[in-house]
């Protein structure tokens, strides 16, 4: 498995040519000292440096695509396998209702009465191989991550950010896929030099920025030729597009190439988008930053509807927080204080800040018409939900039972209820307020996912006699919860506390670690006494 035997695909020639090159690559540098260089023979270093880093960033922009793209469709041999298991459980289980059915046939006629079509369900309705299919896992769920800019992340030891642009690019630089069939990429010329070495990745991402812009706005025979110029002033080539012209054969920065294609859109779209036509709005976006001061910060960008949704949420809750009325000032509903000279006892003599009051309103037509048809849409989307089961597979069933437990529920055979059993097997409210106090969330190291997010796992299976308490329990995020038996982490308790040990692609030294995300579990510094 890939997670176990990271060195397993090293038989493919590319592959060991590329370790090689790194190799040799850490041999030539490695008694280099930069500071003794010539003046040429820095520059020439750079440049020698500069052009192996083209060729090697190009190649992390493709793959890196090629990993999202894997990890954004469904695991084909995981599907097999899951419709594979599927399809023998299904087989079991009418084989076992069949001979059900004929001992309950038997024992009625015996008793001179039959109760037909009581029959208990073993196994949900949506478990058909089909299913299994479509709820296989994809790549970067089977191997313990949320998603595929979670996976790369980890393996690469990238930013989110760095994964997002190197994602935005590959997208219009790179092959596309179709059915298992590969697609000319969006800009073909684009994607080659890039491939190549002949640009950089900041070269590509203006390049791609400007025939987006001009995308829209111009024939398909002008963006071609915008995208040879560009890339051609990018590569210093000189071809038909860039011979005779000012600097051609000369390799241009990235704001020298931003500065052509302000030149190239002012040329061919001087009015902007066409009458009529409607550009291509971006979609809203937000983000949370890192822990910083106390707080976080946030980056995002909004139309204009969004803007004013998210306006008034934001004011609500800034404004309500933000209210911190000084001692004797009025309060809303009260008679305000004549105004004074003297300031308040305990205040700098600053005007009060204002406090925020929130009152029913009368709704207008349109916010009224709007509710409506949000009420209208909810009512749908629920009936469609009720009216349609989501397929689950085996092992789906198996984590959520791990998790929340099951109801026996014995049906008739028109679907009637016959019995409703007890719930088993469900950790509690008070364990699972101990497992959040003790573990702090999901236990894998690295992971972020909170408690109250957390699936509650059996550390020791519940089928194979592991008790339901917190000595055999760990928190775990939806996703390492349903790939704990294929990602390769493996989980002991010890004295009541989780131990954790990684994969070989996460920790070739195998150690075994506790879980610490608990302040507690975090060992402090020893006091210094002499100090």
């Amino acid at each position: 498995m890939f997670m176990e035997n990271p060195g397993s695909t090293g038989s493919n020639a590319a592959i060991v040519a590329v370790e090689q090159a790194r190799d040799l690559l850490l041999a030539a540098l490695g008694g280099v000292s930069f500071g003794l260089l010539g003046d040429e023979e820095s520059l020439t270093m750079l440049l020698a440096l500069e052009s192996v880093g083209r060729v090697v960033d190009g190649a992390r922009v493709l793959s890196t695509t090629d990993v999202l793209r894997r990890s954004e469709y469904f695991d084909a041999s995981a599907a097999k396998n899951a419709a594979a298991q599927a399809a023998a459980v299904q087989t079991a289980a009418v084989q076992t209702a069949a001979v059900q059915t004929v001992a309950a046939e038997v024992a009625g006629a015996e008793s001179g009465r039959t109760e037909s079509g009581s029959t208990e369900s073993v196994i949900p309705e949506g478990a058909t191989p089909s299913a299994a299919a479509l709820a296989a896992p994809t790549l970067a769920r089977r191997l313990g991550c949320r998603s595929g800019v979670d996976l790369v992340c980890t393996l690469g030891r990238l930013s989110r950010a760095e994964v997002r642009q190197r994602a935005a690019l590959g997208e219009k630089a790179g092959e596309r896929m179709l059915l298992g069939r590969p697609l000319t990429p969006t800009y073909p010329v684009l994607g080659e030099a890039l491939q190549g070495g002949a640009v950089g990745v900041e070269q590509a991402r203006v390049i791609v920025k400007v025939l987006d812009g001009l995308r829209s706005s111009v024939l398909i025979e002008d963006l071609d030729r915008v995208e040879r110029s560009l890339v051609a002033s990018g590569s210093g080539a000189i071809t038909p597009e860039t011979e005779g012209l000012p600097g051609a054969g000369i390799a241009f920065a990235p704001e020298l190439l931003r500065q052509q294609g302000i030149q190239w859109q002012a040329r061919l779209a001087p009015d902007g988008t066409a009458p009529g036509e409607t550009p291509a709005e971006r979609r809203s976006w937000l983000t949370f930053g890192n822990l910083s001061n106390g707080g976080y910060s946030l980056n995002g960008w909004f139309t204009t509807l969004d803007r004013a949704i998210i306006g008034n949420v934001f004011d609500a809750y800034l404004s309500a927080a933000a209210a911190n009325p000084v001692p004797g000032a009025s309060t809303p509903g009260t008679t305000p204080a004549p105004a004074s000279t003297t300031p308040v006892s305990g205040t700098s003599g600053t005007a009060p800040r204002a406090t925020v009051e929130f009152r029913e309103t009368e709704p207008t037509n349109a916010e009224q018409a709007a509710s409506d048809e949000v009420d209208e849409q909810n009512d749908v989307y629920a009936n469609d939900n009720q009216e349609a089961a989501a397929p689950l597979t085996t092992q789906q069933v198996d984590e959520l039972i791990c998790a929340g437990g099951y109801q026996p529920i014995l049906f008739g055979h028109t679907g009637k209820i016959l019995n409703l059993g007890t719930t088993s097997r469900f950790f509690t409210a008070s364990q699972r307020r101990a497992l959040a106090a003790r573990d702090g969330g999901c236990v894998i190291p690295g992971c972020t996912v909170p408690p109250h997010y957390t699936q509650a796992h059996h550390v020791i299976p519940w089928h194979k006699g592991g008790p339901t308490d917190i000595g055999n329990a760990a928190l775990l995020c939806n996703a390492g919860h349903a790939s704990i038996d294929t990602s390769g982490w493996d989980i002991d308790m010890r004295d009541g506390r989780p131990w954790i040990r990684g994969p070989l692609l996460y920790d070739p030294t195998q150690t075994w670690r506790p879980a610490s995300h608990n302040r507690a579990a975090t060992p402090t510094e020893q006091p210094n006494w002499e100090k």
